[in-house]
């Protein structure tokens, strides 16, 4: 999914994602040094260690691919509201 959704944004000029690593960021306080892959893994699974092992297994799972959809609606949401141009 993650290819998928880097796709997109690839087909929209890198427009689709723009922001949306620091609209991760904030909401989860893991920091923006991190790819928002990486970030939606470990916010899909809060509890587990921030060790490599934890984000390979885990990329591929329906928790993981939830919390994508689910963060890409409410960043979509946040940056295209009212008040948007």
């Amino acid at each position: 999914m993650a290819a998928f959704v880097t796709g997109v944004d690839a087909a929209t000029e890198w427009q689709f994602l723009g922001g949306f690593r620091q609209f991760l960021a904030d909401k989860s306080h893991l920091g923006p040094n991190l790819a928002w892959q990486v970030m939606v893994i470990r916010m899909a699974y809060p509890a587990e260690a921030d060790e490599f092992w934890v984000t390979a297994s885990h990329s591929e799972s329906m928790e993981a691919i939830s919390v994508l959809f689910s963060e890409l609606q409410s960043f979509l949401a946040h940056r295209d509201g009212p008040g948007t141009n």
